[in-house]
């Protein structure tokens, strides 16, 4: 099993040398737009500044979900448009429907994600991408995990996209005035991208022949194949009514591009949570009509449900919590992003240590 993972990861990359870099702007972290809580967790492959566990969680790194104690299921929408452009009316839009179901053996992960956005500078056309991940704790600190991704295109040429990804995630515990410290490492988009559309990229252009045909370089290899993330998070203060963490990732996709991205969030009373998220995308900001600078804000409150049902008792889940979220970010100067969902957690956390009773 191992060896065939690295031969996997080893084809990947030396398939990146054969195509240039040159996705739609977006098109790279596209799935991130189907939720609240995707647009401002800074695509953590540690799990976020302050640590959450949801079903969205998967695309970051398919290990993080491993420690879930809770069975959760999430719902969201995301409405696209051109704030700039009054004569555009057009609205984009994406979603996503996820669950994660945690047992003693194993959690699994579904997801099911649309995106729908044929702006000028952020051109991904329409999609729909089915994601199943699978995740273990192996230590009381470490998890691994694993997903496959399949994914359709149209509106922009027709195309079709299978890919899998492997990660790995380690929580430190305390260290020095760091609480919660955790890192994450995840190789994702190992597999067939989409390379056959007339989605307009970063570096596309127009060439005119002596004859007088034109022919258009659309972009090509879209995410970018063999995607290497790295991440670290942490809490900076952790008390009862005010908590402050902080995550910073590094990611290279196709190991031809370097992307810097940076995730604070403020959690009150375990109630109120404030987000922002900001990345950096090299490739993209030596493009001057690609700049993606502006960073992210959101919004998100935690209500605890009770219920009398028998058979809620009977699984733990007569006590549950219901997480609603809102973000917005301004995207390539041009596009506005507003996202809303929510998120169902299962039962509730369990916080004490396990008690033994002898005699």
């Amino acid at each position: 099993m191992k060896k065939s993972m690295i031969a996997l990861a080893t084809l990947a990359m030396l398939g990146t040398s054969a195509a240039a870099y040159n996705p739609p702007a977006g098109g790279q972290n596209m799935l991130r737009l189907t939720s609240p809580f995707l647009l401002t967790d800074a695509k953590s492959a540690a799990g976020g500044a302050l640590t959450e566990i949801t079903p969205d969680s998967v695309v970051n790194n398919p290990a993080i979900a491993g420690f879930a104690q809770r069975s959760s299921l999430g719902l969201s929408g995301t409405m696209l448009f051109d704030s700039n452009d009054p004569s555009d009316t057009s609205l984009g839009g994406a979603f996503d429907l996820g669950l994660t179901i945690a047992s003693r053996w194993c959690v699994p992960t579904f997801l099911v994600q649309g995106v729908f956005s044929e702006y000028e500078h952020m051109n991904l056309g329409n999609n729909i991408a089915f994601t199943a991940g699978y995740s273990k704790d192996i230590t009381d600190n470490l998890s691994v995990g694993l997903s496959g991704n399949f994914g359709l295109l149209w509106g922009a040429g027709s195309d079709w996209t299978l890919s899998a990804a492997l990660g790995t995630y380690y929580n430190a515990g305390e260290v020095g005035f760091l609480k919660n410290l955790r890192f994450g490492v995840a190789l994702t988009n190992l597999g067939k991208m989409y390379t056959d559309t007339e989605a307009w990229g970063i570096d596309s252009s127009v060439t005119t022949h002596d004859d007088g045909t034109t022919t258009i370089d659309y972009a090509d290899a879209w995410p970018a194949l063999a995607t290497l993330r790295i991440g670290a998070a942490a809490h900076f203060i952790d008390t009862d009514a005010f908590k402050l963490g902080l995550s910073v990732d590094v990611a290279s996709p196709g190991f031809q591009n370097v992307v810097f991205d940076a995730g604070l969030q403020m959690r009150f009373f375990d109630i109120v949570k404030l987000s922002t998220a900001w990345e950096f995308d090299l490739q993209e900001y030596s493009k001057n009509e690609y700049k993606n600078l502006m960073p992210s804000v959101g919004l998100s409150f935690n209500i605890l449900i009770k219920s009398k049902s028998e058979t809620l008792k009977k699984h733990d889940w007569d006590q549950s919590e219901i997480t609603t979220g809102a973000a917005w970010q301004r995207l390539y100067e041009n596009v506005d992003a507003v996202s809303a969902g929510v998120i169902l957690d299962l039962g509730l956390r369990d916080t004490q240590p396990p008690e033994i009773k002898m005699w």
